[in-house]
């Protein structure tokens, strides 16, 4: 399809300033309507209860009619943008689906659209031809140059849905590494987070561990392949926005060794490119305890914190000896948060802003002591912080990765988990990983689980490839996000490589 040009979408008609209305308004107030009711009972740790919406049982994908994943009686999906699938541009679908987000939202005639920005967390390839979007000249690419033996592989693409279908899907970024998480603007783009810490240099002289913006509107490009350095160089994960401030939260997977951090941009306005504009790095700090150790938390139990700053954004990472830890591996900016006196975390993943909360996990799984991961809730305006989740137990939560808040207030995680780890029942085996909702009372519940385990032929009848053939259930979920109504939950399957998109009775539950 060599005469694909994303800007003669009737989505991008009127350039950055339709982008930025159509956004505005509906998904502007999603992050005003998700309140954390703060009811969760004290105790060590967070039961399981049975889901609001019933059981879940192998539901057929409404595109190719394989049996994907499990869900709750009465809801439906459709896949799209499987690996190796032809996007709209020509180019096949990269793998490793991970991060996503809404981005656009806007009514076309009595319909609507959105725009969504995925990630592939690729890290690098030998041939110069597996880096996203490199066959096309108008895609944005930041570094094309070797590591070693290896280019930049990672990047984004750019999907639509529109009516309750699938539609379009293209390359928007490429030559990034690892680039797991990322999170919202409100105006109109993403921004796409690498994961690592290593000081490595490629041969073009270009350092990773960055963030990227990437735009709805793809010919808006000017700054998607220049890093924002003030949002600083580490093991990025998610990313979250603020609207009532402007500020953005940022969490790094850097085990051990890592903190909640916040971004205050120089122009706090917002608009395309205006990150690069630079701003202040600042990491989160427990009042009255110096390097206060948070991976342990007790369900509900409460910290007041404050934020200490990091002068050097782009200080190299080295070793740190970390009080009750010892030797890790850490990022020139948790090197300086720790200096400053900021709390200690064991994998901080996902991020998430509503109604003035700052919801995060930390997907840190270890047998001895027991912890399978956290969800914390970070009040705004009092700094005051809480754990919401609390497992101790695989079974009962998987190391909860990418998290969202639905419109209607409801908590939902990936898990990233397997078979190791502390389980109440040694004898069970985890066959699925799950997507997860959380009770106002702390309590985990499964609204979802993995489901892809077919046969190359299976797989051909279905016109996709073979290559993708096996048992992926106990893979990991990435992505989730909801429309801004609510309607539909896009969601991927980070193995094989798959997005969904789920509607159903929401209202029966709490999502």
């Amino acid at each position: 399809m060599s005469n694909f040009n994303p800007s003669r979408r009737s989505l991008m008609i009127g350039g950055s300033a339709a982008v930025a209305a159509a956004f505005g308004g509906p998904i502007a107030a999603m992050a005003k309507s998700a309140p954390y009711r703060g009811e969760c009972r004290p105790g060590e740790a967070s039961p399981m209860v049975d889901s609001p919406y019933g059981p879940t049982a192998p539901v057929n994908d409404l595109t190719t009619g394989l049996p994907l994943i499990e869900l709750p009686v009465g809801f439906r999906y459709l896949s799209h943008g499987w690996t190796g699938d032809l996007m709209s541009d020509g180019l096949p679908t990269p793998a490793a689906h991970d991060g996503m987000g809404v981005v656009v939202q806007r009514r076309i005639g009595v319909g609507n659209e959105m725009v969504l920005v995925r990630n592939h967390e690729r890290s690098t390839t030998s041939a110069m031809s597996g880096i996203v979007g490199i066959d096309r000249p108008d895609v944005a690419k930041y570094d094309l140059g070797l590591t070693g033996s290896n280019y930049q592989a990672g990047g984004n693409t750019n999907l639509v849905f529109r009516n309750g279908q699938w539609a379009d899907s293209w390359a928007s970024l490429g030559g990034i590494y690892r680039p797991c998480a990322g999170g919202a603007s409100s105006w109109g783009s993403w921004l796409s987070n690498e994961e690592l810490r290593s000081n490595s240099v490629s041969t073009t002289g270009k350092k990773h561990g960055y963030v990227f913006e990437v735009p709805a509107d793809t010919t808006q490009n000017l700054f998607t392949n220049v890093p924002i350095v003030d949002m600083g160089r580490m093991a990025h994960e998610a990313s979250a926005l603020d609207p009532a401030t402007g500020f953005w939260y940022l969490t790094e997977d850097q085990g051990d060794a890592n903190t909640l951090y916040r971004f205050l941009p120089k122009n706090i306005d917002g608009g395309l490119g205006s990150l690069h504009a630079g701003g202040k790095l600042q990491g989160l700090a427990v009042v009255g305890k110096r390097n206060a150790d948070l991976r342990f938390p007790q369900l509900c139990q409460k910290f007041q914190c404050t934020w200490v700053d990091i002068a050097d954004p782009d200080l190299n990472g080295a070793t740190l000896a970390v009080d009750g830890v010892g030797s890790v591996s850490a990022s020139g900016p948790y090197r300086q948060a720790y200096a400053n006196g900021a709390a200690i975390f064991g994998a901080n993943e996902g991020c998430w802003v509503a109604e003035g909360i700052e919801y995060f996990t930390d997907k840190r799984v270890s047998t001895s002591p027991a912890r399978a991961g956290r969800i914390w809730a970070l009040d705004l305006a009092t700094m005051t912080l809480e754990a919401i989740f609390v497992s101790n137990d695989i079974l009962i939560g998987n190391s909860p990765d990418n998290v969202c808040i639905s419109p209607r207030g409801g908590v939902l995680f990936c898990e990233d988990g397997g078979n190791a780890g502390p389980k109440g029942d040694p004898t069970a085996t985890v066959e699925h990983m799950r997507l997860m909702g959380v009770t106002s009372q702390g309590a985990s519940y499964v609204f979802a689980k993995h489901n892809f385990n077919f046969s190359a032929a299976q797989l051909a009848a279905a016109g996709k490839s073979t290559a993708l053939a096996g048992d992926h259930r106990d893979t990991e979920w990435a992505g989730s996000v909801f429309s801004p109504d609510g309607h539909w939950l896009f969601v991927n399957l980070y193995t094989p490589g798959i997005t969904l998109a789920i509607t159903g009775p929401w209202a029966r539950g709490t999502l």
